[in-house]
């Protein structure tokens, strides 16, 4: 009878250890829906103006997002330049017609380049430039908005302020040739 145990319990033993383990990969968001998804929590406010802005801006998200046509020569090349040690920090206002445009834009690039989503951020400030939260925002004092900060492992490389100067796909690849 020990004996008997003692095999059921080798067999049970040996199923546990040999079952494949089931790796599940983290969900991937793409740059259009992290920044929808900053925008959503503004739908909720009890501020209608906030709120307002926010339904514009969602709006302008889907149409700015589809209509750009970034040239396919400077996105091969930007797509073999980006690595996950890029990060964009963007510090805009839903008030600005400026970040709802330019914005969806860009994340059109960041998306059709395969760029990683959580390196993303979209940092919100009143009509005055002061930060709505404790945030990157409040750390970095712009005078136009949007402005886009691009770093390599934390380390600024350059910033594209308002708009781009010819196309968002083409200024962050003139950032990337000049930093290295």
């Amino acid at each position: 009878m020990k004996t008997l145990m003692a095999v059921v319990a080798l067999l049970g033993t040996m199923k546990y250890c040999t079952k494949p383990k089931v790796y599940t990969m983290p969900e991937q968001h793409t740059h259009r829906e992290k920044l929808s998804s900053s925008i959503n929590e503004d739908l909720a406010s009890t501020d209608s103006l906030q709120k307002a802005l926010a339904e514009k801006f969602v709006q302008s998200i889907a149409t700015e997002y589809n209509s750009y046509h970034p040239d396919s020569a400077s996105m091969a090349e930007l797509k073999l330049r980006w690595n996950d040690s890029l990060t964009v920090k963007v510090i805009g206002g839903n008030w600005c017609s400026d970040t709802r445009q330019q914005l969806p834009q860009l994340c059109n690039v960041l998306d059709a380049i395969g760029a990683n989503a959580e390196s993303f951020g979209y940092y919100k400030v009143n009509k005055d430039k002061k930060a709505l939260s404790n945030d990157f925002a409040a750390k970095h004092e712009v005078n136009r908005v949007p402005t886009a900060f691009i770093f390599k492992d934390g380390k600024l490389l350059g910033e594209i302020v308002e708009t781009p100067k010819k196309s968002w796909e083409n200024h962050l690849l003139e950032i990337l040739k000049s930093s290295y």
